[in-house]
């Protein structure tokens, strides 16, 4: 029973994430630091079933599962913490190029 368990809760887990979860949302979160270009859209389509980045490859290492519990900035960020982790100019776009803002944040 215990093995059958196993088995199913991490498919139902995926499945909700998955159909009508966040895998398949936008996640908006609003710019607060004075002079931000404007609000980052993150999107967990594009990073999950374009980029073929798995659950794992940032939660719960970089990023809680909770919409808002993670304190994101772009001196993190630069520091190599939260997106930067990835962000770096090595694994992805690096977030220090001024010419990729728009990559992350809609302009105001």
């Amino acid at each position: 029973m215990r093995k059958t368990a196993l088995l199913i809760l991490p498919a139902i887990f995926m499945l909700g994430c998955g159909q009508s979860g966040v895998l398949n949302k936008d996640l908006t979160y609003k710019a607060k630091e004075k002079g931000a270009p404007g609000d980052v859209i993150f999107s967990h389509v594009y990073h999950s079933k374009v980029k073929k980045q798995k659950c794992s490859s940032c939660h719960p290492k970089l990023f809680k599962k909770k919409y808002g519990y993670n304190k994101i900035t772009m001196q993190l960020i630069w520091e190599g913490k939260s997106c930067g982790a990835c962000h770096n100019g090595q694994k992805a776009f690096s977030a220090k190029d001024k010419n990729q803002c728009v990559r992350c944040h809609s302009i105001k």
